[in-house]
């Protein structure tokens, strides 16, 4: 990650973008790209993911991904 600000906020709390992708169903390259704000602005959709990531305990993010893995019906 770069010194972008919501990459920085990402990163400064152990959230890679490679999670942000398997959260969000998207490429990794895809979330690099919007983090950065390359194409405007940051997406809502993960300034709320970044925000409900810096909000939870360790324990309560491995059980979202691990919740979301289930409902998509990944391994």
């Amino acid at each position: 990650m770069d010194n972008e600000p919501w990459q920085r906020r990402a990163k400064a709390t152990g959230l890679s973008q490679v999670t942000l992708a398997r959260l969000l169903g998207r490429p990794p390259n895809t979330i690099s790209r919007q983090i950065r704000g390359e194409q405007g602005d940051v997406p809502q959709h993960l300034v709320a993911v970044i925000i409900a990531w810096e909000m939870m305990t360790p324990d309560q993010r491995e059980e979202w991904v691990a919740a979301t893995r289930r409902a998509c019906g990944l391994p």
